[in-house]
């Protein structure tokens, strides 16, 4: 059995998140009730915006920048928000 490299842990920490399609055509990726705070970012596709839930939540758990939280240590657990119905324009 090997150890992880230096800097990296064994075990990933799963954030529950919900993904959105907006009605503008952007996407929301919301984590909250986690010890990252309350998480919710947009990106134009759906993939832009679960890599930047990840690099925010990564962002608030390092103590400082030299403390280096590693890629794998931040995993989303995902699922698809329910469709809602449109409500009208939003001006």
């Amino acid at each position: 059995m090997t150890r992880p490299a230096s800097g990296t842990h064994a075990n990933p920490v799963r954030f529950p998140a919900t993904v959105k399609k907006l009605i503008d055509g952007t996407y929301q990726v919301r984590s909250i009730g986690t010890i990252a705070g309350e998480v919710s970012v947009l990106g134009n596709t759906r993939e832009e915006a679960i890599a930047r839930a990840t690099e925010e939540i990564r962002y608030r758990l390092e103590w400082c920048p030299c403390s280096a939280v590693s890629d794998e240590f931040v995993e989303l657990d995902l699922q698809d928000a329910p469709p809602s119905p449109w409500r009208g324009t939003v001006f």
